[in-house]
């Protein structure tokens, strides 16, 4: 149950409850029934009729009006006819009911007896399903004194005729009570699921997603005050994304300066430990307008070829890179620039880090697609893992400023790969090293690669 939705949850939760309900009621008839033998279905019904007619078969015609009386009420009302009644009428349904009935009485073949329904309005017969609601049982049954014994039944009797309970009516009407409820909680709770689905879109794209306010109170202001976080905190990704752009497109064209005041200086030391200096902060720069970009762009909505991405990216890496898997296009969902810049991301840490890169796709899988870059490093502890992906954080012990980097090339990488609706994790490499796992939904269906860029054209 953990895994249903609120909707779910009362939905189960009601329908439990009136399962349970029609069950105890279920077990109480049956009780009663069993406690009661001679009034099980409709025998006391079929008996009563029986006992009427052979009772007014004997008493003097001077009784039969007061005999008539006696036995009849509010859900039994009998009567004598001289005629035969028009109403008259054989139901296929009742039709061991009758021989039943002529068996009680012990009359011949020839007498009349005649069971059917009647609709409550105007007497008529049933002759639809739907026309049985309030129907009443009507039973013409022919005298041996001469004349004809007119009975009409309803309510309880009527139902223990067909064989059908009153509880079990219940039940169904319950049934019906509980389906109208289950709607009405699907409209309550359809704001809530609106709200979730709006979030976690929210999460993907840092894009604000309104849901309309409607609902209880509380619904109400619970979908107002999410409405009014996301506008605060796009607004606010926003504003940082333009302040980070900005800063780093001053230092840049600072650095671009610095360059050629160095290139008119004569060859020294302290010049090529300057021009160092500034590819660490040209790296930086660059490093920073990424994370800028990818903080606040939206889900991707290309179609890539993933191999022909890593095989680019392992060709132009001029160091001791491996590649397998990469044969065979793999279609994936996102953006070429980024999938490009995640690869390159994951080799540049591993031969920083490991003095190699073992690259690998895994495409077994029909719903996804895996990509491993593997080093053989000194590896990350298992309490380090989920905090190398924060902006600025580096590991003390093997990874400071003097290997280069500003801390932002695993941040870039989630954020990308969770815009691709991808996963990131980091785990150990068998033999020693460190292995990065990137797993991305696999597209299905057959696309024709470009040769030039990387991109499906559907």
């Amino acid at each position: 149950m953990g895994r249903l939705r609120i909707a779910a949850r009362l939905a189960l939760i009601v329908v439990g409850a009136v399962v349970l309900v029609q069950m105890l009621m279920t077990a109480v008839y049956f009780v009663e029934r069993r406690q009661q033998p001679e009034t099980r279905g409709f025998v006391p019904v079929i008996e009563q009729m029986a006992a009427l007619a052979q009772a007014l078969d004997r008493v003097p015609a001077a009784d039969r009006d007061l005999l008539l009386r006696a036995a009849s009420g509010a859900r039994f009302v009998a009567r004598l006819e001289r005629q035969l009644p028009e109403s008259t009428a054989h139901s296929r349904l009742l039709a061991g009911t009758e021989r039943r009935l002529r068996k009680l009485i012990g009359a011949p073949d020839d007498r009349v007896i005649a069971l059917s329904f009647a609709t409550r309005n105007g007497g008529q017969p049933v002759t639809r399903p739907r026309q049985l609601i309030g129907s009443r049982l009507h039973a013409v049954i022919g005298l041996a004194s001469g004349g004809y014994l007119d009975i009409e039944t309803s309510g309880e009797l009527t139902l223990r005729l067909i064989g059908v309970p009153v509880g079990l009516l219940a039940g169904i009407l319950g049934f019906a009570v509980a389906l109208i409820a289950l709607i009405a909680v699907r409209r309550e709770t359809k704001p809530l699921s609106e709200l979730a689905g709006a979030v976690e879109r929210f999460g993907a794209a840092a894009e604000p997603h309104p849901v309309a306010e409607r609902g209880a109170p509380d619904v109400r202001a619970l979908v107002r005050a999410v409405n009014a976080m996301q506008a605060r905190i796009a607004d606010l990704l926003r504003s940082r994304a333009v302040v980070l752009g900005a800063i780093n497109h001053d230092l840049r064209t600072y650095i671009t300066r610095l360059r050629l005041r160095l290139e008119l200086l004569p060859e020294s030391e302290q010049r090529t430990k300057a021009g160092t200096d500034l590819d660490g902060m040209q790296s930086l720069v660059d490093d920073a307008l990424a994370f800028a970009r990818a903080s606040f762009s939206g889900a991707p909505d290309e179609t890539v070829d993933l191999a022909r991405v890593v095989r680019a990216e392992c060709e132009a890496h001029h160091a001791p890179v491996t590649v397998a898997g990469a044969q065979d296009p793999l279609a994936v969902r996102g953006s070429a620039t980024g999938l490009a810049r995640v690869v390159a991301n994951l080799i540049d840490n591993a031969l920083a880090y490991g003095g190699n890169a073992d690259v690998s796709l895994h495409g077994n899988d029909d719903d996804f697609v895996e990509l491993w870059v593997e080093d053989r490093g000194p590896g990350i502890a298992a309490a380090e893992r989920t905090h190398v992906f924060e902006p600025f954080y580096r590991l003390e012990a093997s990874r400071n400023r003097d290997t280069g980097g500003a801390g932002l090339g695993l941040t870039i990488v989630r954020q990308i790969v969770e815009r691709s609706r991808g996963t990131v994790t980091i785990e150990d490499r068998p033999g020693g090293g460190t292995r990065v796992r990137v797993r991305l939904p696999r597209l299905a269906g057959r696309r024709t690669a470009d040769n030039t860029t990387g991109v499906f054209a559907v």
